[in-house]
This record gives C-alpha cells, sequence and structure tokens, in this order.
C-alpha cells in the first residue's frame, strides 16, 4: 500500500507537470497564428518582432523554472529530505506548533532561495532587456524582506491557527468547519482593507488630484448613479512601465486604484471608460461574486486538506512513522493540481464572462470607442498575446483575449 501511494503521488506531481508543460508548448506555438484584424494595428512590425522575442524569453525561462521546481519537489521525496527536516524540528522544539512551523519554513525558505534567483533573472535581465523594469536593486530587495516577513507573519499565523484547531478536534467536522470559518474570515478582512494596509507596504497611493480628469470622473459616476468612495493613484512606475487599475473593498471600503502608468498613456476619456469598466463590475457585484466563488473554493479544498491529513499511508509511504501534520500540508498542494485545473477552469470562464459585463457598462453610458481604445493601449503596453490557444484562455485566462473583447464591443455598438 505505502509503495502504491508513493507512485500514485510521484505521478500526480510528474501529469501535473508534463499537463502544463503541453498546455504551454500548446500556446507558445500558437503565438504565430495571423493576427486578427480588429488587434491588427495593436504592434507595428518592430514592436511585434519584439513581442515574439518577449514571449519566447518568457517561454524557455518558465521552462527552466518549472523543470527546477519539479526537480527539487522530487529530490526531497525520493531522498527522505521530509523525515530529516521533521527530525530537525523535533530536535529544536519540543513544542507541537512551533516544530510544524520549522518544518514547514525549511522547505519554504529552500524553495524560497532557489526561486529568489529565477525572480532576480526575470526582473534585471529580461524585464530590463525589454523595457519593462523600472525596479532598482534596493527596492528589489526591500520587496523580498518584505514579502519574507508578511509570509511568517500571516503565513505561519495561519499554520499555527491550523496546528491549534488540529490539537484541539484533531482531523474531522470540527476541525473544517473552525478552519473554513477562519480563513473566510481573513479573506472578508482582507478584501475589506487590502489597499489600506497591504497596499502602503510596498507602494504609495495618492488621491487624485483635482482637474479635469477628476471632474470627468464624478460627471460619470453622477450619470451612472454610483457613488465614488475614493480614488487612488499608486505609483507602480517605480517598478514597471506596465498599466493596470483594479476595484477593491466592499461597502463604503470600496475604491478605485489607478496605476499610475495608466495615467501616463492614456488620455482622460479612455481612463474614465477604464473606470467605468471597474464601475461595471461593482454595480453588476462581480466582487461580491468572485468571493462566494472563493468561499466555495476554500470549501472543496479544506475538504481535500481533511482527506490528506486524515491518511497515515501518506505520510508512512514517504518514510514517516505515522501522520504528519506538515508534511500532509505540503502534499496537499500537490493532490490539489489537478483539482486546481477543473476549477479553475469554472472560475477563469466565470471571470472571462464578467469582464465582458463590465466591457458593455462602459460601451452603454457612451465610452465604447474609448474603452475599445484603452484595451488597445493596455494590450501594447503590457506586451499582450493577441493570438493565444483557444484551449489556454479557456482553462487560464480570466481576461477574453483583447480581440474578441473588441468584437463584443463592436458588435453591441452596432
Amino acid at each position: 500500500m505505502n509503495t502504491f501511494i508513493f507512485v500514485l503521488i510521484i505521478t500526480f506531481i510528474v501529469a501535473s507537470f508534463l499537463f502544463d508543460l503541453w498546455l504551454s508548448i500548446l500556446n507558445y506555438k500558437h503565438r504565430k497564428q495571423p493576427i486578427p484584424e480588429i488587434v491588427s494595428d495593436i504592434y507595428d512590425k518592430e514592436d511585434y518582432n519584439k513581442w515574439l522575442n518577449y514571449t519566447m524569453e518568457n517561454y524557455r525561462f518558465g521552462l527552466i523554472t518549472s523543470v527546477v521546481t519539479l526537480v527539487i519537489m522530487l529530490v526531497f521525496l525520493f531522498t527522505g529530505a521530509f523525515p530529516y527536516f521533521a527530525e530537525v524540528s523535533e530536535n529544536l522544539s519540543s513544542n507541537f506548533h512551533i516544530q510544524i512551523l520549522i518544518f514547514l519554513g525549511i522547505f519554504y525558505f529552500i524553495n524560497y532561495f532557489f526561486g529568489l534567483f529565477f525572480s532576480y533573472y526575470s526582473k534585471f535581465s529580461i524585464e530590463e532587456r525589454f523595457g519593462f523594469n523600472k525596479s532598482t536593486k534596493k527596492t528589489f530587495v526591500f520587496d523580498k524582506i518584505k514579502g519574507i516577513l508578511l509570509t511568517i507573519i500571516f503565513g505561519g499565523g495561519l499554520i499555527y491557527l491550523f496546528t491549534s484547531l488540529y490539537e484541539q478536534f484533531s482531523i474531522g467536522v470540527e476541525f473544517y468547519l473552525y478552519a473554513w470559518g477562519s480563513i473566510v474570515s481573513i479573506l472578508i478582512f482582507i478584501n475589506l482593507f487590502y489597499v489600506k494596509l497591504i497596499v502602503p507596504i510596498f507602494n504609495k497611493l495618492r488621491p487624485l488630484e483635482d482637474g479635469e480628469l477628476k471632474q470627468k470622473i464624478e460627471n460619470f459616476a453622477k450619470e451612472a448613479g454610483y457613488q465614488v468612495n475614493k480614488i487612488s493613484v499608486i505609483d507602480a512606475s517605480k517598478r514597471s512601465t506596465k498599466l493596470n487599475a483594479f476595484f477593491s473593498g466592499l461597502g463604503k471600503f470600496k475604491q478605485v486604484v489607478l496605476y499610475d502608468t495608466l495615467m501616463e498613456k492614456m488620455s482622460d476619456d479612455e481612463i474614465v471608460a477604464v473606470l467605468a469598466h471597474e464601475i461595471g463590475h461593482s454595480k453588476f457585484n462581480h466582487i461580491i461574486k468572485g468571493l462566494f466563488q472563493t468561499i466555495i473554493m476554500l470549501a472543496i479544498y479544506l475538504g481535500v486538506l481533511v482527506l490528506t491529513l486524515s491518511s497515515p499511508t501518506i505520510s508512512e509511504a514517504f518514510g514517516f512513522s505515522g501522520i504528519h501534520f506538515g508534511f500532509g500540508l505540503i502534499i496537499f498542494t500537490v493532490l490539489l493540481s489537478p483539482i486546481s485545473i477543473l476549477i479553475t477552469g469554472i472560475t477563469a470562464g466565470i471571470s472571462r464572462k464578467h469582464e465582458y459585463q463590465a466591457d458593455e457598462f462602459a460601451r452603454s453610458h457612451g465610452y465604447g470607442e474609448h474603452i475599445g481604445n484603452a484595451l488597445k493601449v493596455l494590450s501594447k503596453e503590457n506586451f499582450s498575446n493577441l493570438t493565444p490557444h483557444p484551449l489556454f484562455v479557456k482553462l487560464t485566462y480570466s481576461h477574453p483575449p483583447t480581440s474578441d473583447r473588441l468584437k463584443a464591443i463592436k458588435e453591441n455598438e452596432e
């Protein structure tokens, strides 16, 4: 039985890697398909060749990253590294909670060490050569330090919560319900206060200053019957040239955040169109619907976690004498891969539908041409793939391809 479980889990890991690899190759080979006429003006010949080189670089780099990640995990599993990590953690502390934190900390920091080199190369080689990176090495280092501290505080706190529930209830219905309720509460808290508490750790936010743009936004909001509580501008340009905008928060805490790069590259009417799109998400309750989707996903994922943690044969197959809580959490992420492919495909499809609805909201309020132009600017400045493979889109894209969005806007206009 132990050998069967061992082979089964290794098969899960390798099969997930091969599926992701196949999907990535499929999408990569599709990049030279004819560009749809509706988006043919986004790239000129020079920019298009630059985009081809950029996708090739990222494809190769992503492949190397995936292979290294796979090899590290397989080495750990085949060499009995995890039982050794457990022995180290037990020698360092007799406290169950601390043991699990040390065990997972060792695994996290080994992976983090390798990931650090990949992250550095991606930012200061690939992104730098193609003109996207604006981050300094100092900013990079401080971002990583802040990221580690946040992981220790929030990740460590969540693990401590899980071990406390495990110690009190063991694995069962009570553990499941309390864990699910706790994570949902944390999720709602983050949704409410993300911009106020988390974003300022990495970026500076400033209110949108008075002027013609703000007046246009206020006029549109009034016309659309929507109260804009707060519009902030984030200093994204200190890290990248790429553009974005997002909606955050619920109720009186909701606000719009615009990248300063967005304001540099778009006209006022295009920015208002982007804002109209974001208001559309709010008017259609997409944020709340997305939150409920996540809550349902968490319920499914926690079910898989309970099954993993309640099975001693999984830990025993890899050298443990019985159930090991920390190792169970790691294997849980492995078993989650095939399930998440299906779930992500469903949620991505719903998200794409929401994007069409938000585009239509902007179009129906007189910003059809401007939202179309804004999408073209976003595609060009962010080096979007104009010819993604349909299956790759179906399984991974939370936003429809630019050509599909522009066609939908045009058809609705007509």
